[in-house]
């Protein structure tokens, strides 16, 4: 493997770790972006460095957020692993799906605290306004992608926009 591509894997590694990934999970991810065919779980923990185990607790766990995709290969019992189509965008809707849900519990403490707590009520009314707003950005966000790829031929087989 190219030592660019190799330092490509372990910056996606540390940069997803710092967003709540595990490292290994960043650096099975990044692995995967740039690998031409689905890689089986040998595969993986060889490239990797790390443990079989660990990569199948990280390849799971990347299955999950809809980032990866377990797929067969024709003769091959292993099970094998492959980049979803449009993976961060399913990671975009996931926060927005998480933004909605502060949004409710937002609203459900302000209506707890009700006017007895001044102080504690409009740390919440910013949360919930906070939340709404970027909310609204993120669904114009994922609404302008969606337009932006289907904007040229090809875009959806090619994961991205121009």
């Amino acid at each position: 493997m190219k030592p660019e591509i190799q330092t490509f894997i372990e910056r996606l590694g540390l940069f997803l770790e710092r967003l709540g990934m595990s490292r290994t999970a960043g650096r099975l991810l990044g692995l995967l972006l740039v690998s031409e065919e689905p890689l089986s779980l040998d595969d993986l923990a060889r490239r990797l460095h790390v443990s079989k185990a660990s990569v199948s607790t990280n390849a799971r766990f990347c299955q999950q957020l809809g980032l990866v995709q377990r797929v067969g290969v024709p003769g091959d019992r292993r099970d094998y692993y492959e980049i979803s189509l449009n993976p961060f965008e399913h990671a975009i809707r996931t926060r927005t799906a998480a933004v909605s849900e502060g949004i409710r519990l937002a609203q459900a403490g302000v209506e707890a605290v009700g006017d007895d707590r001044p102080k504690a009520r409009a740390r919440l009314e910013e949360m919930r306004d906070l939340y709404t707003y970027f909310g609204a950005l993120m669904e114009k966000g994922i609404t302008g992608w969606g337009a932006r790829r289907g904007a040229a031929p090809g875009d959806a087989e090619r994961g991205g926009g121009p």
